[in-house]
């Protein structure tokens, strides 16, 4: 698809993705004041080495293992109105952070493009696994909470 013509009301094109077109979802509400979204995951990978009469013992091959660490790191402010625990939905007993949380989360990720087309992600098999708050008695005195979360599997839905 080409580019398209320049002008003075078009934005210029790049394909820089920017993170004001990422929406979060769990049970269909939009988690609100997400100041950091960081999914990440990990895989060990083995190397398999030649070794014989005629070989110097280098890498012949590279065996991927299992993914691991699906794992996502979260801050958000925390407001008087709706905490972080309360956020996320009823998975919580809200006497306690995440010691109580009763039901795994699935939660929708959702990049939409400049074009408006957009793909959704959805996380299944979320946990807490741990959170804790930042409070500062200078500057903005904002109340950040910062949270990970471990993912069983991440799927494109669209």
């Amino acid at each position: 698809m080409p580019p398209p013509a320049r002008s003075a009301t078009n934005a210029p094109f790049t394909n820089t993705a920017t993170s004001h077109a990422i929406a979060i979802r769990v049970d269909k509400e939009t988690i609100g004041m997400i100041q950091a979204w960081s999914p990440s995951q990990s895989r060990a990978v083995a190397a398999v080495y030649e070794i014989n009469s005629v070989t110097q013992g280098d890498v012949a091959e590279n065996i991927p293992g299992v993914a691991s660490g699906l794992t996502i790191q979260v801050s958000r402010y925390d407001l008087f109105g709706t905490r972080m625990e309360q956020a996320w939905g009823e998975g919580f007993d809200l006497r306690e952070m995440i010691c109580n949380q009763s039901n795994p989360l699935k939660i929708q990720e959702k990049w939409v493009r400049p074009d408006g087309s957009y793909s959704v992600y959805i996380y299944s098999g979320c946990w807490f696994t741990n959170m804790g708050r930042q409070m500062s008695v200078q500057g903005d005195r904002i109340i950040n909470v910062s949270a990970t979360l471990q993912y069983e599997r991440k799927r494109r839905f669209i």
